[in-house]
Parts: structure tokens; C-alpha cells; sequence
């Protein structure tokens, strides 16, 4: 189901969340599960986890942000006026909607409360390839900077533009370029033009009996050429791979021609792969034009589960020994006990005998099992493929769960668990109106790990609310969302109350940076997918030697000795 998206926030015109006057929130709209849900507990939730005594209609009215006039180079301009005619745009509101991602700290904050310094000149919309080396060919002749666009879902600041950037800037929006080029039935592999979004790839694979697998949070707004330049990974990497393992073949248009493999093959040994160059690019070595991908046969069946574990250890030590074990369903999210109450607290009231069946699962599982509500962890299960293999999966997950004293909540719970991620990010732009800043951060992690690192996270949260005088109790959470056998990908969700807190994205973004370090130091990676753009890119210099770092700039020099590709982002931007 497509529609009309939020011009600077997330997702879709018909859903967002509503404060009613008894207290409740309600998720307008019917695109999601959680659509349409009386949500009693959300406030009281948010009060007490937060500290604060939040009015949900106390909020902090938006501004029409002032957008500086764009930056003019004649003669491109006249190229474009011929070529594109009217697909490309100098109206304000589409130039700022493609000079920011989804970053609250130093983006979508400023745009609606403030203002962005430096935006894109001019939005184009190319039909095909031609359109784009014609546009590259004049932009080296003309001196002109292209930032590449796709879904705009990115959360690592890589569509900011440099303030020091003087040329012309276009944004090379890519949503035009979304068609599926060929489909090989015998030898299950789909290609498509790299603008088309994640959301639409599965709907036409999913009428010829395909998927892709590849399904990350962001996937109605994200296209496939935005999850190669970030080194993207998805919800059921367990089953289908992330993208690098999706991704066959592709094509990149440069300032010196293509990149690209003249032939597709399931793998071949030519020496260093100039495919591998375009994965994690994030827009600084050309435009990524189409790609060949693995598909796979939809799943005979489809099953959601969900188990309770008395505490984050507990939990661990199952996820750990499954792993070890080899056999993992799809998807396999463990949340901790701060993002299992939240979810509850997203639930609607029960009535009648829906309400006292609920009463009583509480009590079975509070006095008879003893879960304790404030330890007490779940892990969210998705499995696909056929009956046989899901069972299978099933009975060695259910096995290794009882040795670590998991319980079964149901397929239920899990399905509503899974599919809350697609509607969560509705509640940031909400909380944001309410002085509340949040933002979403992620690391690969060894095993041995995990619980000194998230330990360490929050003690330094706790230092920095003092440090920054922040109001009430910072908000962190995570929840483990991919598993390797070295270790797991932890993703983070942090949330500040900001009111009356001097430059409150300012802040927001030294909390970031600080706990970034402390992931670091405890052993953590600079990032698991959301990539490294320009808020991560000062660790750089930690994680990459110094010959590492100008073997890909003279990449960069040998394809791109203009710069005309100037997003400036990760060791480009250094």
C-alpha cells in the first residue's frame, strides 16, 4: 500500500500518532497492525521511564523553515532545462526535503524547528542511464557537485551537505529509475534499476512467486541502490544473507564510465571485485544505477513465535548456544526488559473475555513461573521456508530455550513484536514535538561482549545527563537483532528529554558521540549497517590505517578526480 510521504519526517501522510483526551494515543490510520489501537499505556509508560511529567499536548510547534536561495550555474542549468524538462525542481520545500535523512540530532530537528545552513541547488530526476552520464559529463564541464538520492531513510548524516561546498549541488533523485529490468526464472536471479524502493522490489517479486529475503526496518523507504552504498542488512539475514550476500552483480556510473561486470555469475575468482567498491560508497564514488540480485522462492510457510527469558543473561546464553547449534530462523530479535515493556505498553485495553484471558496469562506468568515484569526479557521469532524446516527449526529453538529457562509466549506476541518495527518509527516524530530527542544507533559486537558494553553504555549515559543537566532519566534500550557465530549486531535506542536544555540537537549529538566511544572502547564496531556518513566519520582514523584510507582515496582520485561526487562522507569527508 503506497501514498503520500511526510515531506521532513518519517513514513506516510495517513499515520501518525494522536494524543485523545482521556490519556490515550492512538496510531491514526490503517497501514500497520498497530493502526487504529487505543494505546492506554503509552504515556504513563513514558512518564515514569522518562521521569517527567509529559503533556501530550504540550507541544513544540513546527516552523516553515527558511531555505537559502540556491546557488546558480548558468550554463548547467541550461543543460538541464533541455534535457530534463520539467523533472527537475528548484522549489524550496523539494530542495530541503533532499538535503537531510532521518537523523534527529543535526537533521530532521533543525528543519522543523530551525533551519539548515546549506541545501541542494537543484533536484533532478533522470529516466535512465543516459539521462545520468549526460548529467556527470556536464558536471565535470561545468564544475558542478551531485549528491545521489534514494529513499532519503538515512540515518548517518551522509545527505548533509559540506557547509564549504561553494559549486552548484544537485540532488540525483533516483525514484524515477524503478523498474525490474529482467527476471531468470531457471537461475533465480531478478534485475532492477537501483531506484525503485524496497517495499515495491518484493511486491513485483512476490507476483512472479519470488522474494528477496532482504527486509531492514526501513524497507518502504529505502531503495536498492541506498541499501548497497550503505552496506545495508536486514531482519532476516539469518536466512537470506545481508546485502553484500543478495547483491550479484551491479553497475556504477562514475566520471571516468562505468563500474561493472560484463558477465553475472553465482561467484568468480577475477582478482579484486570492482563490485565490492560500491558497497558502503554512500554516495562519493558515483551514482549506482542498477543491480542483479538473488531471489529465492516465496516460503511454503510463514511462523512467528516469541519466548520469555527470566533475564538479559539468560537470554544471551540461548542466543549464543542456538548459534552455535546452526540452526536460526530468519529473524531472531532479542529486546531487553526497557523495550519489552514498551512494547506492552503499545498494546490496547482488553475487554470482556480478551481482557480476563489476559489477566490470567499475567498471573501464570508472574506468580507461577515467577518472570519478574522489570527482569524479564523476550526474543521476537520469524521463521521461513518449508513446513519441514520450520518445524525443525522450531523444536531445536524450544529445546535449547528450556535449558536457559525460556517460556513460549506465543506466535502472536512474536508476529506483533515483529511487525511493531515498521510502526515505531512513527513514535519518534511524535516524542520529538514533546521535547523529546531521540536517536537509534547500532554496533557488531564479540559474544563476550554484549553485556560489558551495554553496561558501559549506560554508566556513561547516567555521567553525560549530569554533565548536560538533562531533565528526568535518559531513556537507552537495545535489543540484539542479528546473529554471527563471532558475535551479534546491538541495536540502540536512545531518548532525551530536552526541554528547556540549551541547543537540544547540540546536545543530542555530543550524548551520540560519547557513547559511540564508549562502544568503541569496549570493543565494539564504528557501525553493523546504518553506515558511517558524516556523524561517525572522526573514527575513522582509529579503525583504518592510514595506507588503508588513501589506498580509497585514490580510488576515489582515479574515478573521480573533480570530486564531482562531494557528499564528503566517511573517509572522503577526513
Amino acid at each position: 500500500m503506497r501514498g503520500t510521504r511526510w515531506e521532513h519526517r518519517w513514513g506516510y501522510t495517513d499515520t501518525y500518532f494522536e494524543p485523545n483526551d482521556d490519556d490515550s494515543v492512538t496510531l491514526v490510520g490503517e497501514r500497520y497492525p498497530l493502526s487504529g489501537t487505543r494505546m492506554y499505556g503509552f504515556m504513563p509508560f513514558a512518564r515514569e521511564t522518562l521521569g517527567v511529567d509529559l503533556d501530550p499536548f504540550d507541544l513544540k510547534p513546527a516552523i516553515d523553515s527558511d531555505v537559502p536561495e540556491p546557488r546558480r550555474n548558468e550554463a548547467f542549468i541550461e543543460f538541464l532545462s533541455e534535457r530534463f524538462g520539467s523533472h527537475i525542481s528548484f522549489n524550496p520545500t523539494d530542495r530541503l526535503i533532499h538535503s537531510h535523512g532521518q537523523t534527529i540530532s543535526g537533521e530532521i530537528y533543525r528543519v522543523l524547528y530551525d533551519r539548515l545552513e546549506r541545501v541542494v541547488d537543484v533536484v533532478v530526476c533522470p529516466d535512465n542511464e543516459q539521462d545520468i552520464e549526460a548529467t556527470i559529463e556536464k558536471a565535470v564541464e561545468f564544475d558542478v557537485c551531485i549528491v545521489p538520492y534514494g529513499g532519503g531513510s538515512n540515518v548517518s548524516g551522509a545527505l548533509m551537505i559540506p557547509l564549504d561546498e561553494t559549486r552548484m549541488v544537485v540532488s540525483m533523485d533516483l525514484s524515477r529509475m524503478n523498474h525490474l529490468l529482467h527476471l531468470d526464472r531457471e537461475n533465480l536471479t531478478a534485475t532492477f534499476e537501483a531506484g525503485i524502493m524496497g517495499s515495491e522490489l518484493e511486491e513485483r517479486l512476490s507476483a512472479e512467486g519470488f522474494t528477496s529475503g532482504h527486509e531492514p526496518d526501513s524497507i518502504e523507504l529505502s531503495s536498492l541502490g541506498g541499501w548497497i552504498a550503505t552496506n545495508s542488512s536486514g531482519m532476516k539475514k539469518n536466512r537470506y544473507g545481508n546485502i553484500e550476500d543478495i547483491v550479484e552483480r551491479a553497475t556504477m556510473l562514475t566520471p571516468r564510465g562505468r563500474i561493472e561486470l560484463t558477465s553475472s555469475f553465482p561467484r568468480s575468482s577475477i582478482g579484486v571485485d570492482p563490485t565490492g567498491f560500491m558497497f558502503g560508497s554512500e554516495g562519493n564514488l558515483g551514482i549506482i544505477t542498477k543491480a542483479t540480485i538473488r531471489i529465492h522462492w516465496a516460503p511454503e510457510e510463514k511462523r512467528f513465535d516469541s519466548l520469555l527469558f527470566h533475564s538479559v543473561d539468560d537470554g544471551i546464553e540461548f542466543l549464543a548456544e542456538l548459534a552455535r547449534e546452526g540452526t536460526l530462523p530468519a529473524s531472531l530479535r532479542l529486546v531487553d526488559n526497557l523495550q519489552f515493556r514498551f512494547g506492552q505498553a503499545l498494546k490496547g485495553r482488553a475487554t470482556g473475555v480478551h481482557k480476563l484471558i489476559a489477566m490470567l496469562q499475567k498471573l501464570f506468568v508472574t506468580r507461577f513461573l515467577r518472570f519478574d515484569p522489570l527482569r524479564m526479557v523476550v526474543a521476537t521469532v520469524a521463521a521461513e521456508g518449508s513446513r519441514q524446516e520450520i518445524n525443525h527449526e522450531m523444536r531445536v529453538m524450544n529445546r535449547i530455550a528450556r535449558k536457559h529457562r525460556g517460556f513460549s509466549a506465543g506466535g502472536e506476541n512474536g508476529k506483533q513484536g515483529y511487525m511493531l518495527t515498521f510502526a515505531i518509527a512513527y513514535i519518534r516524530d511524535f516524542l520529538v514535538s514533546m521535547h523529546i530527542l531521540g536517536e537509534t544507533f547500532e554496533t557488531t559486537v564479540p559474544w563476550s561482549r554484549i553485556l560489558p558494553l551495554t553496561q558501559a553504555v549506560d554508566r556513561r549515559l547516567s555521567e553525560l545527563a549530569l554533565h548536560f543537566g538533562i531533565p528526568g532519566i535518559p531513556f537507552l534500550s537495545y535489543r540484539v537483532t542479528q546473529l554471527y557465530q563471532t558475535g551479534v549486531c546491538i541495536y540502540f535506542t536512545l531518548g532525551l528529554y530536552l526541554k528547556g536544555v540549551d541547543d537540544p540537537p547540540g546536545v543530542l549529538n555530543s550524548v551520540e558521540h560519547s557513547l559511540r566511544e564508549t562502544i568503541l572502547e569496549e570493543g565494539g564496531s564504528l557501525s553493523h549497517h546504518h553506515g558511517v556518513g558524516k556523524i561517525r566519520k572522526e573514527f575513522l582514523s582509529d579503525r583504518m590505517s592510514h595506507t588503508a584510507a588513501e589506498t580509497i582515496r585514490g580510488l576515489k582520485s582515479a574515478s573521480d578526480p573533480k570530486n564531482i561526487f562531494g557528499a564528503g562522507n566517511g573517509v572522503f569527508g577526513l
